[in-house]
């Protein structure tokens, strides 16, 4: 079989676009089929979007093929009108397939120079978002140590702080309220850092939306009034994650909201919408995204010292790994309405 440059598949000529992994999901220049989640990759697996620019190239090669052949055709009728020789179109034809070739040949190595830079930017990319991942599970693990002394050392202290000085024990209560603070700055980090990595916790399983609030409305000691379910309604994940992602919609509603208003599950077809209503000032329409990213500071009075800074991030990562999304609208009436919408599962 011949392989020359003329002759040889396309595909063989591509070099396989490889895509960077993001655990909130988006859009990928391309993609690639996996049997397992770390097991090798298929190589005649890869494919690029529609609309892509790889996709873009193939397209002129395909019409470039596409114009040739009705150049041809409209050469051979036109000469079979006035009766040339069977010989004269037929180099006629072979001079223009030539020329469709190279101009496919010629598309092919540039869109292989494309591939390969893509490919080589990607993997830049992914390497640098890796080490900032394990950056962050790192240090805040390491953190965990030298602060848990440090809680146990002013606990100590605590009991012992009718002996000090008034002075003294303003300033032991401050600096127990900024490492409680602080500890749970690094649990969310950490949680964080292990979903981001697809480290989860528990199985995925059918779960009851209902039990689910109830039992976080209940932890916190809001009043079950305020939890609104209608019909049966059965969510699929895991239980450990989701508990921690809803528990840290309440808390933001409590510390940045004005506390929580109502809380609702529904059934909309495919999927189980969860919300949270606040009866604070709301959010503005341009922090509605931004909100969900770490350290996010929204300029209103939603600011609280008392929050990590990391809790909406956790609570859109865990969504995400749900293949779901979570989304910060207007409430009726005034106020912020956070929604969670989640596979559903049978009943």
């Amino acid at each position: 079989m011949c392989m020359c440059a003329v002759c040889a598949p396309r595909s063989s000529m591509i070099p396989p676009i490889r895509g960077l992994w993001s655990p909130s999901g988006g859009s990928a220049i391309g993609s690639m089929r996996s049997a397992e989640r770390g097991s090798p990759a298929d190589p005649n697996g890869y494919r690029t979007p529609p609309g892509s620019r790889a996709e873009s190239l193939r397209g002129r090669v395909v019409f470039a093929f596409a114009l040739t052949t009705a150049l041809v055709g409209s050469v051979a009728y036109l000469a079979g009108r006035d009766g040339p020789p069977d010989s004269a179109w037929l180099v006629i034809a072979a001079g223009a397939a030539i020329f469709g070739a190279a101009v496919g040949v010629w598309a092919t190595r540039r869109l292989s120079t494309t591939v390969e830079d893509f490919n080589t930017m990607v993997d830049s990319l992914q390497r640098r978002v890796d080490r900032e991942r394990r950056l962050v599970g790192d240090v805040s693990h390491e953190l965990r140590t030298p602060l848990t002394t440090l809680i146990t050392s002013v606990g100590v202290l605590n009991r012992h702080s009718r002996e000090l000085p008034e002075r003294s024990r303003r300033a032991l209560e401050f600096v127990s309220a900024e490492l409680e603070h602080l500890r749970h700055i690094l649990d969310d980090m950490l949680e964080l850092a292990r979903v981001e990595a697809g480290v989860h916790r528990g199985d995925t399983e059918s779960l009851s939306a209902a039990e689910l609030l109830t039992h976080m409305l209940a932890d916190r000691s809001y009043a079950q009034e305020l939890l609104r379910v209608t019909g049966e309604v059965l969510v699929t994940g895991r239980k450990l994650e989701l508990e921690r992602a809803i528990g840290n919609l309440l808390d933001n509603a409590n510390r940045h909201g004005g506390g929580v208003l109502a809380v609702s599950a529904v059934r909309a077809g495919p999927e189980v919408v969860i919300t949270v209503d606040d009866a604070g000032p709301g959010v503005p329409a341009a922090e509605r995204e931004r909100i969900f990213e770490r350290f996010a500071t929204v300029r209103n009075a939603r600011r609280s010292a008392s929050g990590t800074g990391i809790g909406l991030a956790l609570v859109a990562e865990t969504v995400a790994a749900h293949r779901g999304r979570v989304e910060c609208v207007e409430r009726p009436g005034g106020g912020a309405r956070f929604s969670v919408r989640l596979p559903s599962a049978a009943a």
